[in-house]
């Protein structure tokens, strides 16, 4: 047990630093988007994403985690050879053609994007941001076939380095294009273009030594087959997560929008920080325990539990900043995002807990089960977003956005615990969730004028705060608790050899 949890950690922060980096060039950008662009631009920019993210979902066939389920069920390098192959040119052949139709007809999809005509775009330039953002999205889609090669391999470090590099040009081609030279929008997207480009030249890279001139058409059948639910799951993890923001461009407008997709973007920290990088190794070393027997089911169980812990540990120190933080980084006419950052954080709370709930599904490869249980998450979603945006703005969708994460774990839940039985500890749950609230409610009380200050205490007291309930509900296990103290004092020993 001690050493699945050492390579779960060890990939984990190796990925994390990559990871974190891919998805901190947005957030890092945050202080020159809002001072540059205005609430309607940064609602521009997100629609545009979220169009073309659907796109590749439909391109891609679920063809990363086809790639890693069927590479390590091969055997010998002929095997891992054709699977490569035969993923890296169905992607290319596919994405050429669909981004040839989406460059043909940008005129009509940014009409069909754009509704409520607060934008200051004409039609021919969002039309051309249409084709922009089409052309990246073709290297981001071929780019990832690279990662899951990375993942299936467990080569986290060489991803890390790429996920620098790409990071290092985006965020230095950003501020020359917006403060240098003022280009607003279309500045972002040249920026990402140029970084999607560079991310593709270093994956074809990784991908050199597994691509052959040849595609098998039984391992093409046999991933689409795997991967073909995984779709209609991801277009439904996109209606709940995603789909709210079309229905505020067209009830609230594209200003209310851009601060939700601010809101939005500091509260995805979480998964950024925590569920990103974890799943990237999840995905691979949980058929490593799967094969382990009842050993492997009870480190699963252990993990299930520190996901709920640790990250109900950061949701109460970061919400309780979380203000701060945006008054700091954020321009004045963005900084009513802070509002419902918190809900936002316990919604995404289910992502994390999903993905270990979940892993019975994909041990038999049922993964239609996960597909329907993300179905019924994006019908809540739909149903929500239609009637409560309607009513209550921004509130409406964050509301049903953790309503619907809701509905999908507790699916998916009971789906995997058919295949493969996982301990649920409700009084766990109930602890976990008294140690937040008071440590939420305790730590809000701290009012300072300095906003540098402020957060520094209100995250500091979250943290002790938290810890200290959690002790005090004894959600920790002695043995717990003295493997901890164990593992600090190994630590400890070892830095005294060192020196």
């Amino acid at each position: 047990m001690k050493q699945d949890f050492k390579i779960l950690v060890k990939h984990f922060i190796t990925y994390g630093i990559g990871v974190y980096l891919t998805k901190l060039i947005g957030f890092f950008m945050i202080p020159i988007y809002t001072a540059y662009l205005t609430p309607a631009d940064y609602g521009v920019l997100e629609l545009l994403d979220l169009s073309m993210y659907v796109v590749g979902m439909f391109v891609g066939m679920g063809i990363t985690n086809s790639i890693i389920r069927f590479y390590s069920d091969c055997e010998t390098e002929d095997d891992k050879n054709s699977t490569i192959s035969t993923a890296f040119f169905y992607v290319l052949i596919v994405s050429l053609c669909v981004n040839s139709l989406l460059i043909f007809f940008s005129s009509s999809i940014s009409q069909l994007i754009f509704h409520s005509g607060e934008s200051t775009y004409s039609q021919e330039q969002l039309s051309f941001f249409v084709k922009i953002v089409a052309t990246s999205g073709v290297m981001d889609i071929l780019a990832v076939v690279g990662t899951a090669l990375l993942q299936a391999e467990k080569r986290s470090r060489l991803f890390t380095i790429i996920s620098i590099t790409r990071f290092t040009i985006s965020v230095s081609l950003n501020i020359i294009f917006i403060v240098g030279l003022g280009l607003g929008v279309a500045g972002v997207l040249y920026s990402q273009i140029i970084s999607s480009f560079v991310a593709f030249a270093c994956m074809m890279f990784v991908l050199r030594r597994r691509l052959r001139p040849s595609i098998s058409v039984a391992r093409a059948k046999e991933m689409l087959k795997y991967g073909a639910p995984l779709v209609i799951s991801t277009f439904s993890m996109f209606i709940i997560h995603f789909s709210d923001r079309f229905f505020l461009e067209r009830f609230s407008g594209l200003s209310v929008l851009g601060v939700y997709s601010l809101s939005y973007k500091f509260a995805l920290i979480l998964p950024a920080l925590f569920y990103g990088p974890f799943e990237m190794i999840w995905n691979t070393q949980m058929f490593d325990l799967y094969k382990k027997g009842e050993e492997g089911r009870r480190t699963i169980n252990y993990i299930h539990k520190y996901i709920l812990v640790f990250s109900l540990l950061f949701i109460t120190a970061y919400a309780l900043c979380v203000k701060d933080l945006i008054f700091i980084m954020a321009d004045p006419k963005f900084h009513e995002a802070y509002r419902v950052v918190p809900v936002l954080l316990l919604a995404f709370l289910f992502i994390g807990l999903a993905s270990i709930s979940s892993a019975g599904i994909f041990f038999v490869k049922k993964t239609l089960y996960r597909g329907l249980a993300n179905i019924y998450g994006a019908a809540v979603a739909l149903a929500g977003y239609w009637f409560l945006i309607r009513l209550y703005g921004y509130w409406g969708a964050v509301i049903t956005t953790l309503l619907a994460f809701l509905v999908r774990y507790i699916a998916l839940s009971i789906y995997s615990q058919r295949f493969y039985r996982l301990e649920y500890s409700f009084l766990l749950y109930f602890r976990v969730a008294v140690a937040t609230g008071t440590s939420y409610l305790a730590g809000s009380m701290i009012s300072l004028d300095n906003n540098y200050l402020s957060l520094l205490a209100r995250g500091a007291a979250g943290l002790i705060l938290f810890m200290i309930m959690a002790l005090a509900l004894k959600i920790f296990s002695r043995y717990e608790l003295d493997a901890f103290r164990s593992i600090l004092k190994r630590g400890r020993r070892e830095r005294t050899t060192a020196q």
